[in-house]
């Protein structure tokens, strides 16, 4: 009879989320891309000039 449990609980469940119960995130919908420099990037900053 544990099944049928779980069957109720997912009802529960969805039933909780269909009536806007659920919290998600508010996004902007802004992408943000910044320039960081870093080993894998600043390739220039590691090598030597050739003398």
């Amino acid at each position: 009879m544990n099944n049928k449990n779980e069957v109720y609980a997912a009802i529960a469940l969805a039933l909780h989320e269909f009536q806007g119960n659920n919290k998600h995130d508010v996004e902007s919908g802004k992408i943000t891309i910044l320039n960081r420099q870093t080993q894998w990037n600043g390739y220039a900053l590691s090598m030597t000039e050739y003398p």
